[in-house]
């Protein structure tokens, strides 16, 4: 109990706060702020109004949520937004405050995986700023079309892993149920979460298998395959109601070229540029988000800083590589199925640089750096463990026990309490007694259980393992050195034998969670150098002084440097840390800029105003928004018509009438004219062309006009009132003739390089000289 107090406290502030995780909970925090005020600065964008007009347009059924947006199945984001649509109209928000939290959620469950899943060290802070700050989430933090899909993603990614990770920790079967949700949150938001599955398995092999590639595979399905048995049933299940419903969006590249300079692209432009700080500079997509442009001196120190970071962890830990090449496995999944559905189209030349693709890799490449620069946390004693221990304990060096000189493996018959060593004065000189006794150290099994069986070998007790670690040939060559003599709490004498009974059996983790045996902060003896070595009879390392219960903290991510380097080497790490911050925030500011831009605020703004004070009477025909508001590729939402339909009070839209407005690319209302033909010049003076009643008058025009969906404008003087019909190639519309100067808008379908009209009525006659055929626009001044 004393102990526990001890460390606890060494581990909190005065307050009695978790100093670590306040700083954790500060970076979260102004992550979010942050994001929230670049969001902010911007406004709806392209997709945003695609899936507000569908929400506007439908009911809350179970076929609109299942339906698919450009072949995606994200039902989740359907539901939030036609909750918005419904509630708050076509405001944006709502929209900034969801992002708000999602990115509020990832954070907070992000470090919650990291205090599982790494050992307890400031340096936690790293991967948990890599992935909160990186620009290559910036789409999923303020454009909604991205966010309403790629957050719960991410979301899904870390409690996935967090639940297999706690699995593999304590084979607790509710950690299953937790794995199988996660997957469905991600899943029911966007189908690209299928690849949680893949990581999950990937992250289980890399970090708790072990092996070369095959062992490897074996041992994670063998170990692990209540799982992988839950994990296929539900990809499979999932992937027959969606490949069922969907069209296939997969394509052919078109040349080899195409898929090197993809990859290039990807990896070169975007991706490695992104995780650390880049990529500096961004190319404008309209009111999209930008695509990532950087500099090439920026590529070229944004892939040397990389390799650095990869090769310094890899030499300083074994288990780093694993984690560097999980990174890479889940990059060549994600690079296939991108280039299975984006190459071969017409953005392909651009669609390496587009951050959103690949957002989800900072999820992967965040947990892969903290397991490279902190290593993974102490696992469960053994498989049967009821819980693991915390990353918060505080963890203290399993003492090795010498080997009876007898060669007689001692009595494992009851799990005693062994007492850590302490330095016994000879009796010549004695010392007084502690101040404050050091507390028995008891392993893991003693508290949770008895293991199977306990052999002894090499002078250690330990739990029998399928895998046990070879002996240390210099352990067996070491000069002839008088073993230590272990303390033992109660030595009571054995009834029996009438011996002390043996001190408690040390036990060693289960290979099934082996710590990583190349971190230099892996559990084991303390080095034996000259400096440190004990002059006295008793050479045991000194123990841990009282007012640092913790012992010595774990080496940091200079590992096992000479100390003349070790102050270059820190500045030279300070200065990169201070580059990468910099530039994060000349990144993210030049994303605001960009984002801040949005023709669409501007144009929706506008026609509102424009709205509120225009003629109840005024009347528009349907055309499309501007394509920097909505591309023409997502016809029909483009259409004035559908784009307005979440607006409280919209544009009146009619297919004939006698004076029509229009709204220009600014969202003025304007007076409407038709741009296209013209009928050519009639032959009567001062009439044009004279169409009396019953009769046929054919009209050329200046140039012809496809089959195609128009608008018809007549300027005409009529005797009196009546009716015409005006035919042009196989399509004809009918509209009304009053009595003088009068023009009449219309619809028409057709095609053809002249126009045929026709007057019906009695004592009708009408002159016209003007006729045009094409779209609306506005009226010159």
């Amino acid at each position: 109990m004393a102990a526990d107090a001890a460390s606890a406290s060494a581990r909190t502030g005065r307050l009695g706060t978790d100093r670590i995780r306040t700083a954790a909970l500060a970076i979260v925090a102004l992550s979010v702020l942050w994001r929230a005020q670049v969001a902010s600065g911007g406004f709806l964008a392209a997709d945003d109004y695609v899936m507000i007009t569908q929400a506007a347009e439908s009911n809350l059924t179970v076929e609109h949520l299942l339906a698919l947006y450009n072949n995606h199945l994200m039902p989740g984001g359907r539901l939030l937004t036609w909750l918005i649509t419904e509630h708050v109209g076509m405001a944006y928000w709502p929209y900034v405050l969801l992002m708000a939290i999602g990115q509020a959620i990832l954070g907070i469950t992000f470090f919650r995986l990291l205090r599982r899943l790494l050992q307890p060290s400031w340096l936690l802070l790293l991967p948990l700023g890599a992935l909160m700050f990186s620009p290559l989430t910036l789409e999923a933090t303020s454009w909604w079309a991205v966010g309403v899909n790629m957050l719960p993603m991410q979301i899904a990614m870390v409690l996935a892993v967090g639940a297999q990770v706690s699995y593999v920790q304590t084979r607790r079967k509710r950690h299953l149920v937790t794995l199988a949700l996660s997957v469905l949150l991600g899943l029911v938001f966007f189908e690209k979460a299928i690849l949680v599955v893949a990581l999950v398995f990937l992250l289980t092999a890399a970090l708790y298998a072990e092996g070369g590639f095959f062992r490897t595979i074996w041992t994670t399905i063998r170990r692990w395959w209540p799982s992988w048995l839950l994990l296929t049933v539900l990809s499979l299940g999932f992937l027959a109601a969606y490949l069922g419903n969907s069209e296939s969006s997969l394509r052919r590249p078109a040349s080899a070229g195409e898929v090197f300079s993809f990859l290039t692209q990807m990896l070169g432009s975007t991706v490695v540029p992104g995780l650390v700080g880049g990529p500096w500079q961004w190319l404008g997509a309209g009111d999209g988000a930008p695509v990532a442009a950087p500099p090439e001196l920026g590529t070229w120190v944004a892939w040397t800083i990389f390799v650095a970071l990869v090769v310094a962890t890899v030499r300083r830990r074994r288990r780093a590589g694993r984690a560097w090449l999980l990174l890479g496995s889940y990059l060549v999944l994600v690079a296939a199925m991108l280039a299975a559905t984006r190459l071969g189209s017409t953005f392909s030349g651009v669609a390496g640089g587009v951050p959103r693709y690949v957002s989800d890799v900072v999820v992967v490449a965040a947990i892969c750096l903290g397991v490279a620069v902190v290593g993974l946390a102490r696992p469960s004693r053994f498989a049967g463990a009821t819980e693991p221990p915390t990353v918060d304990t505080p963890r203290t060096t399993p003492m090795a026990l010498p080997e009876p000189r007898d060669g007689r493996a001692p009595d494992s018959g009851v799990p005693q309490t062994v007492a850590a060593p302490s330095a016994t004065a000879p009796p010549e000189h004695p010392t007084a007694p502690p101040e404050h006794p050091t507390a028995p150290v008891l392993a893991e099994a003693v508290r949770t259980g008895r293991p199977a069986r306990v052999v002894a070998r090499l002078g250690v007790i330990h739990a029998e393992a399928p895998v046990d670690p070879e002996p240390d040939p210099a352990s067996t060559t070491a000069p002839d050195v008088t073993p230590p003599t272990a303390s033992v709490a109660d030595s009571v004498p054995d009834a029996e034998a009438g011996a002390v009974r043996a001190p408690d059996p040390v036990v060693e983790p289960h290979p099934s969670s082996s710590p990583d045996a190349g971190d230099a902060s892996t559990a084991g003896p303390p080095p034996r150098d000259a400096d440190d070595r004990p002059t006295g009879p008793d050479r045991r390392p000194p123990a841990a002084a009282p007012s640092d219960p913790l012992g010595p903290p774990p080496p940091g991510l200079l590992g096992p440097l000479p100390e003349r380097y070790r102050e270059a080497v820190n500045v030279m790490l300070a200065l990169m840390l201070v580059a990468v911050c910099l530039g994060t925030v000349w990144t993210t500011s030049r994303y605001s800029d960009e984002w801040a831009v949005k023709s669409s605020r501007s144009y929706i703004d506008t026609v509102r105003i424009e709205m509120a004070s225009a003629p109840p009477d005024t009347v528009f025909f349907d055309a499309p928004v501007p394509d920097n508001v909505v591309p023409s590729l997502s016809w029909p939402y483009n259409l004035q018509s559908r784009f307005f339909r979440a607006f409280g009070t919209r544009p009146t839209y009619v297919d004939e009438a006698d004076h029509v407005s229009v709204l220009d690319a600014l969202g003025r209302i304007q007076v409407a004219t038709i741009v296209g033909s013209t009928i050519q010049p009639g032959p009567q003076e001062g009439c044009g062309y004279l169409v009396a009643s019953g009769q046929t008058v054919r009209m050329p025009l200046n140039e012809p006009r496809d089959d195609w969906h128009w608008v018809a404008r007549i300027g005409y003087l009529s005797s009196a009132d009546g009716t015409a019909t005006l035919r042009f190639g196989t399509g004809t519309a009918e509209f009304p003739v009053k009595k003088g100067l009068n023009q009449r808008f219309f619809r028409i379908v057709g095609g053809g390089d002249a126009v045929e009209l026709t007057v019906a009525g009695s004592d009708v006659s009408l002159c016209t000289n003007e006729i045009a055929i094409g779209n609306p626009a506005p009226k010159p001044e």
